[in-house]
């Protein structure tokens, strides 16, 4: 498949009201921007863009792809605009994604219009997360180069469904796969489902129900995508991965079908005669949307801040320290793993299992000797080596007292060098034993040692769970009578003898409600004294007494192993794989989950609002399920789960975006978890490896942590301008806050989001008169910040009326002058003195310069000033804003305007006579090239006949030059 690389294509943008109106001239064209795509973030919603303008079109505008501008909402919109679209890179958008991205779009199969999701060849990711960046999936589509799989990740999916059901799909999934080593033939399949199938997953080895399938040229249905089609071998799609398959997941063919384990194999097998060889292949989905169906105007406020649902996130943080080494615990799935209980206390989570060492690395670095039970700083994970008790045996349950002290209970007979089975408390500092609290634990059944296998502290009371009879301890120094659970004072260890469970069997798990009413048990017992309590029980707290909870178990080997208020709900989960919670008032089950293939729950936590369970099961948790070993049909959802997964407290339905991607010395999965003051949700069992950011590969010993994901939306940004510039818009705006880094913005023009940037301005091609532009911020883990008000383009005001000029005294005017002997009498410049006997000639008059119009005369000496009038008519003096006389002094010029002055140049300030000097001495070429103006206003013209009167004076009586010349323009 050819790829053809994108060109941007002008768009005219619709129009819109409302306010906060930006002048426009109405007469300019809207343009679009094209843009280049930065970084699509791992929840796969933010991207960041460098703008470029391009040429102006008067053509509507049309979701063609070519654009960050031009997003389409599909490529199956993008075919539909422009039918001869090739094959290739384009963007898209929904208002799921928020912002436009890139991404392949194939133009040319059955009718183009799909976009490509996911490509590899064997090893593909069955996480939520997919794997590795958007940017990989679209820019390497085929070749060998494209053999390590790159997958969009379920955010990402959901987003360009725009949340349409994937089983709502016509066209279902299509898989091009390569039929040969070579890569030279390929086939195309096809298949829809009949199980519901909401959201994307990339778990296929399962029962999801298949209704419709072409594979090749065959067609049918029914099905399972585990393994799907007909006969054996190429027209099979099997998802089924094992050691036959290498532990490769893929989209393979059937048992018949071979491969090759060559690096350069396009059907990649681990062996030559292995089945169910995994082909590079190619997933697409056709989501038919169109832009006009899916968009909405937005309102004028604004769009409205939109933040994530809280959870885990799926990449695990850094390990810092973990555990290692197997203690006297038997090595068994369901037994003695290297970390099973947690707790928190002064600022310190301590961990408590079969471990043997401490250390950095799988490696061994840094490795310190510290078996059973360690203590970790909860904020930076370090290791804190002054917590140092000792123990024979491991450690199964911890809980931590209202003084700080550390309760441990397990297997163990020996603490610090001293008998202690099953049960001590210990100084939180130190790990030194308390000699305050002497409960001792005693075990009359058969075997005889005490075990304790779970903790919760209520009010001043130690619950304690497990196998044993009896207990001393405080005050009570003979054995009191209490069976498999029982609580004693936190401060000496008193058994309470008046609150006496007596299970028959033993006790896994308990929880002590927060509402300080009830204690919950879960284990292998059917009875509580003479009441049925089968394999769960809620205990009143003032007397043991039982309240009624009938569990629907799973299986008839029903014994369960964890159990967890959380606000309303009562969480259970055990054998065989299954999961319920209850409410909490009637204990009426609320919802159910079984997971398959795999093992059994073993352990839940919550953060009050997520619950989490672990198990020792990797494959898929079916919502809804009710029985095992067979899921049946009524499941509601199949999710991904990798020894743990998380589910809403209310709703109790699965929470997909939590995926993590783990792995496990002996596949035990987790056997404690705990959600610490900082958000961090902390797994334990038998890990070894988890996959941090940017999907990298890590040691973790024995235990992962997963911080809290971002659902904090950045603080709106304000004072959004648009400023009109050239062909261009430039919006500029004030900055947004965030909690974590990653910020960015996004500009929407009428309906959706145009362009992106990480800076507080940018520059867009002109809109048209009517668009509304907004801006909002965006975080990197897809949270939006509520928008800014709507900003208008608006109409640009009236123009002012342009000034006309009038001239109402030309240069080379005819004037009225006086020059002789004797001066004009006095009024001469007013403009109802009579000049009619005055000589007349046109400008310039004067002598000693060329190009005079009239050369004044006399006998010498010359008189030593000249006098001169012009007459001129205003039509309507109103309308005259100013006049402007344009003129020179040669040597020195007084000018008046009706009789008023209204221009001195190089004349003295007082009266003014016939023998008056110029203060200066000018030469005729200097006066003509330093013209002297003065603007008049109009107030000082009449309607009707208006007089100039300007006299002129020498410097001297001899000067070789005198002249005169004068223009006056109206505006």
């Amino acid at each position: 498949m050819k790829i053809t690389p994108t060109l941007p294509r002008p768009r005219d943008p619709k129009a819109g009201t409302m306010s906060n109106h930006i002048a426009r001239n109405p007469r300019r064209n809207g343009r679009s921007t094209t843009g280049r795509l930065g970084v699509l973030a791992a929840a796969g919603v933010i991207l960041a863009s460098v703008l470029v303008p391009v040429g102006a079109s008067a053509a509507p505008a049309s979701p063609d792809g070519l654009s960050e501008a031009t997003a389409a909402a599909s490529c199956w919109e993008i075919k539909q605009v422009t039918p001869a679209a090739p094959s290739g890179v384009y963007w898209l958008n929904t208002p799921l994604l928020g912002s436009a991205g890139q991404f392949y779009c194939d133009q040319d199969t059955t009718g183009g219009g799909w976009v490509l999701v996911g490509r590899g060849r064997s090893g593909w990711s069955e996480s939520d997360e997919g794997q590795g960046a958007a940017a990989e999936v679209r820019s390497t589509i085929t070749g060998q180069a494209a053999f390590a799989p790159k997958q969009l990740s379920s955010v990402v999916i959901g987003a360009l469904l725009n949340g349409q059901s994937v089983k709502s799909l016509p066209d279902g999934i299509r898989l091009r796969r390569a039929a040969d080593i070579a890569g030279t033939t390929w086939q195309e399949s096809t298949f829809t489902f009949s199980s519901p199938r909401d959201e994307w997953s990339w778990m296929f080895n399962n029962e999801q129900r298949v209704a419709s399938w072409r594979i090749g040229t065959l067609s049918g249905t029914g099905g399972q995508t585990s393994a799907f089609g007909s006969g054996t071998a190429l027209n099979r799609i099997e998802t089924v991965t094992g050691a036959n398959q290498g532990w490769q997941p893929g989209f393979g063919f059937g048992t018949a079908a071979r491969g090759s384990s060559d690096a350069a194999s396009y059907l990649w097998a681990p062996s030559a005669t292995a089945g169910n060889p995994r082909p590079f292949t190619q997933v697409y989905l056709r989501p038919q949307l169109l832009s006009s169906a899916i968009y909405s105007a937005i309102p004028d406020a604004g769009t409205a801040k939109y933040q994530k649902a809280g959870s885990a996130e799926s990449f695990a943080k850094p390990t810092v320290w973990g555990v290692s080494g197997l203690g006297a615990g038997p090595n068994s799935v369901e037994g003695s793993n290297e970390v099973s209980a947690f707790a928190e206390g002064n600022g310190v989570v301590y961990v408590g299992g079969n471990f043997l060492t401490v250390q950095k690395t799988s490696a061994g670095a840094s490795q310190v000797a510290q078996p059973y039970l360690a203590a970790f700083d909860v904020k930076t994970g370090e290791f804190i080596s002054s917590f140092r008790p000792t123990f024979d045996k491991q450690v199964k349950a911890l809980a931590v007292l209202p003084d700080g002290r550390i309760a441990a209970g397990g297997y163990f007979t020996q603490v610090n060098g001293a008998a202690r089975a099953g049960l001590v408390v210990l100084d939180p500092a130190t790990g030194a034993t308390s000699t305050t609290f002497t409960t001792t634990l005693i075990n009359n059944l058969s075997g005889g040692v005490p075990i304790v296998r779970a903790l919760d502290v209520q009010d001043n009371l130690l619950y304690v769970g497990g196998t044993f009879t009896h207990m001393t301890g405080g005050s009570a120094t003979s054995p009191v009578y209490i069976r498999a659970a029982g609580r004693v004072s936190v401060t000496d260890g008193t058994p309470d003898r008046t609150w006496n469970p007596e299970f028959n069997g033993t006790v896994m798990a308990l929880d002590a409600s927060p509402k300080k009413d009830r204690v919950y048990f879960a284990g292998y017992f059917t009875a509580s004294k003479t009441t049925a309590a089968v394999k769960g029980a809620a205990l009143n707290a003032a007397d043991a007494s039982v309240v009624p909870w009938t569990i629907d178990f799973s299986s008839t080997a029903n014994y369960q192993q964890a159990v967890k208020e959380v606000g309303d709900k009562v969480w259970i989960g055990g054998s065989e794989h299954m999961l319920y919670s209850y409410d909490r008032t009637g204990m009426t089950e609320t919802s159910t989950n079984v997971g398959k293939s795999g093992g059994d729950f073993q352990a839940i936590s919550s953060d009050g609002t997520t619950v989490y369970g672990g198990c020792h099961c990797f494959y898929t948790n079916y919502a809804g399920a009710r029985r095992w070993p067979s899921v049946g049909t009524g499941w509601t959802r199949a999710t991904k789960i990798s020894s743990a997964g998380a589910w809403d407290n209310v709703t109790g339905k699965p929470i997909s975006t939590f995926s993590p991607m783990v792995s496990q010395r002996n596949g035990a999965g987790a056997w404690a978890l705990f959600n610490d003051s900082t958000g961090v949700t902390w797994f334990g069992g038998d890990y070894e490896a988890s996959v941090k950011s940017n999907f990298a590969k890590q040691w973790s010993g024995g235990f992962v942590r997963f911080a809290q994901n971002d659902t904090q939306a950045p603080s709106a940004p304000s004072g959004l301008s648009v400023t009109p510039s050239g062909a261009n818009d430039v919006l500029k705006w004030s900055g947004s806050t965030d909690n974590r880094a990653g910020l960015s913005y996004q500009v929407l023009r009428d309906d959706r989001v145009v362009a992106t940037t990480g800076s507080l301005t940018v520059t867009l091609p002109a809109a048209a008169v009517g668009t509304k532009y907004f801006v909002r911020a965006a975080d990197s883990a897809g949270n939006w910040s509520a928008s800014t008000p709507a900003t208008v383009v608006a109409a640009a005001p009236a123009p002012e009326p342009q000034p006309v000029t009038t001239t109402f005294v030309n240069t080379g005017a005819t004037w009225a002058y006086s020059f002789g002997a004797t001066a004009p009498p006095a009024g001469w410049q007013a403009p109802e003195y009579d000049s009619s006997t005055w000589s007349t000639g046109a400008a310039p008059l004067g002598w000693g310069q060329a190009l005079l119009g009239t050369t004044l005369t006399s006998p010498d000496p010359k008189p030593l000033t000249s006098y001169y009038r012009k007459s001129f008519d205003v039509a309507d003096a109103t309308k005259v804003a100013t006049m402007t006389l344009t003129t020179r002094a040669d040597d020195g010029i007084v000018a008046y305007v009706n009789g008023v002055e209204v221009l001195r140049k190089n004349i003295n300030a007082g009266a003014v006579t016939s023998t008056t000097y110029a203060t200066v001495a000018v030469s005729a070429s200097t006066a003509v090239a330093n013209p002297v103006t003065v603007s008049v206003p109009g107030s000082a013209l009449r309607t009707g006949a208006n007089v100039i009167a300007v006299e002129v004076h020498s410097n001297y009586k001899s000067t070789p030059s005198h002249s005169f010349e004068l223009s006056a323009v109206g505006q």
